[in-house]
């Protein structure tokens, strides 16, 4: 995890995650991605709605479970919000526009990618959301690839933010070298690098 890069904030409330998800809107840049992970109401969609809101977009925004894509062009940039709970194959994603819409002119929230970590890009913020046990929230933000690690630098250099550095191995993040995660709980995950591996023994 020598290349990541990792910050993390406590919130009490939905209203607090989603303010924190605003002040990342104004640094998001066209192509950008972002992982979302965490359990089932964890409170994914509560954090695209409030980059929503900082954007401004004035549609509502809601989880996107059966449509696996829903679209809001309403804002700076536009919005292009994946849900991929209900697909069983990476094979699916071609159906759905997937890899065309994470390169296009705005920036893509996705749920549930780690369900398929080979179809994730190079470079990626990860922000993975989990509930603590008197109900909070604790929301972690983690940096793989260039433009990512700029991304969370400004963002956690935002005194609104309230960001503070911490450890990856404290989210269980998508990190390169292995097996991905198994919906719905919250181990370390990894993915496989696109490069042979050489040392490595593990299977997947």
């Amino acid at each position: 995890m020598a290349n990541g890069l990792t910050y993390a904030r406590k919130t009490a409330s939905t209203e607090a995650t989603k303010q924190l998800a605003e002040t990342l809107a104004p640094y998001l840049h066209p192509g950008d991605v972002v992982v979302l992970s965490g359990d089932l109401g964890a409170g994914k969609t509560q954090f695209v709605q409030g980059v929503a809101a900082g954007l401004g977009i004035s549609a509502q925004v809601t989880s996107p479970t059966f449509n696996i894509l829903l679209e809001y062009h309403q804002g700076r940039i536009p919005l292009y919000h994946f849900d991929l709970y209900r697909l069983d194959e990476q094979d699916e994603l071609e159906d759905t526009g997937y890899y065309d819409t994470i390169d296009a002119d705005g920036v893509s929230f996705i749920e549930w990618g780690e369900k398929f970590p080979g179809a994730l890009p190079y470079g990626y913020l990860e922000i993975r959301i989990l509930v603590t046990e008197d109900g909070g929230r604790r929301v972690l933000a983690h940096a793989l690839g260039n433009r990512a690690r700029q991304l969370l630098t400004v963002w956690a250099n935002d005194s609104k933010a309230r960001l503070s550095k911490t450890t990856a191995s404290a989210g269980g993040f998508i990190v390169p070298g292995g097996a991905p995660m198994s919906t719905g709980s919250i181990p370390p995950i990894k993915v496989a690098e696109a490069k042979p591996a050489d040392s490595s023994t593990e299977t997947m």
